[in-house]
């Protein structure tokens, strides 16, 4: 078991390391689009590496992949190239420069993925060879087989082809996993966290979690988590840039440290410009980054914006670069700084609407630091010294008085309730 501490570490890691929805939904719809051009040519393929692990562990994309990964077996390969010109009139192209015996798909089609964001799914081409015996389907790329020696897939462990539910949608995959997760150190009891981009600010990260026993990630509420993404969601034609969504959601980013007046006028003024605010908070290894340290961590701050009225959402900020998919991901038409971040978000204006509000004049955090910082021990003795003068003051009033007592309410005649 751990404790609330362990808990609220793994869940900040999670937050900020797992794909948004939104970029799942794309996922999804990008798989479906794929799957139905080779599914209407006969050409089977079957869930692979982390997509069949998805399949079992997750009952969808692993939160955390930024890739999907599907296997066919050789006698395909030459309709798979018949089919490709079907694939780019979709927007789904191949890239060029793979591996051989590995085709790689990405896709430029909008309304299969509104997002500023990299979708690819790999098919990889098996070959059926003798592995100690047993005829198995490996990996036709030489590469992939010395990377990868034992991720192979018995013939008797892979067919008849089963039927899983993969979010949504319904895919084919391996009928007897488990000794192929086995072979491939793939575990349904743990979870390694790993993708292919912009995965190397996580390292340091995991090391200090394995150090703490809090990786690899046994959590089971993590562990088999995904997106809850309906069939509904990926049917919708996805909202190009320029179009608008029924309610204005306003973003924002700050430290927040030392919580005052200022924070609240600004927070309430962006507020005001939309109908939903969403606050991106610094995490306390960004404001590490930034040379920046806070009065009150990561998590107190977080818990003080959530208590503000003004504000509906908020969501850690790890890096200056996320700002684009958080864009995309909460659905976002106004971008609000204050003016001291003047020009400074300009190229967002390709995405929304961005604003800069006029910041409260005399108050700021920065302000109150500096302030902070000048009251050396003397001036507090001080404070103490007259704090106690006015006290004995006080005694000594009381002590004139003597016998004489001072009225209550029920000496003057006023009833008291409760």
């Amino acid at each position: 078991m751990t404790d609330q501490k362990d808990d609220d570490r793994l869940d900040d890691f999670f937050s900020r390391v797992i794909l948004g929805k939104g970029v799942i939904t794309c996922y999804y719809r990008f798989l479906r689009e794929f799957k139905e051009v080779l599914d209407r040519n006969n050409l089977q393929f079957f869930a692979h590496s982390g997509t069949m692990l998805g399949c079992v562990r997750h009952q969808g994309m692993i939160p955390w992949d930024d890739d999907l990964d599907f296997m066919m077996e050789e006698v395909f390969e030459d309709q798979l190239l018949a089919v490709i010109p079907e694939l780019e009139q979709l927007g789904i192209l191949l890239k060029t420069g793979s591996v051989d015996g590995l085709y790689q798909f990405y896709c430029k089609n909008k309304s299969i993925c509104n997002l500023d964001v990299y979708l690819q799914i790999d098919l990889f081409i098996g070959r059926r060879e003798v592995v100690n015996g047993d005829l198995v389907v490996h990996y036709k790329s030489l590469e992939f087989k010395k990377w990868f020696p034992k991720r192979y897939i018995r013939v008797q462990d892979l067919y008849p082809l089963k039927h899983y539910k993969f979010g949504p949608l319904q895919v084919l995959g391996i009928s007897n996993y488990q000794p192929y997760f086995n072979a491939s150190g793939f575990s349904l009891d743990e979870a390694i966290v790993a993708r292919h981009m912009g995965f190397d600010k996580f390292l340091s990260e995991i090391e200090e979690l394995k150090v703490e026993g809090l990786y690899p990630i046994t959590r089971p509420e993590i562990l088999t988590y995904r997106h809850e993404v309906e069939l509904e969601d990926i049917n919708a034609n996805p909202k190009i840039s320029g179009e608008r969504s029924s309610k204005t959601t306003v973003l924002t980013y700050g430290t927040f440290d030392l919580f005052h007046v200022g924070h609240i006028r600004l927070l309430k003024r962006l507020r005001a410009l939309g109908d939903r605010l969403v606050v991106g908070v610094s995490t306390d290894e960004f404001n590490a980054l930034k040379g920046k340290s806070s009065f009150f961590s990561y998590e107190e701050r977080v818990e003080i914006l959530k208590a503000c009225e003004y504000v509906d959402e908020v969501i850690p900020e790890n890096s200056w670069d996320q700002k684009k998919s958080d864009i995309a991901d909460h659905d976002v038409q106004i971008f609000g700084m204050g003016s001291d971040w003047q020009q400074k978000f300009d190229e967002l204006n390709e995405l929304c609407k961005v604003v800069y509000l006029e910041r409260t004049e005399d108050i700021s955090t920065t302000d109150i630091k500096k302030a902070l910082s000048r009251v050396v021990t003397g001036d507090f003795e001080g404070l103490e010294s007259s704090l106690s003068q006015a006290l004995m003051i006080v005694r000594r009033l009381g002590d004139s008085i003597g016998a004489s007592r001072i009225e209550g309410p029920e000496e003057r005649g006023l009833k008291i309730e409760g």
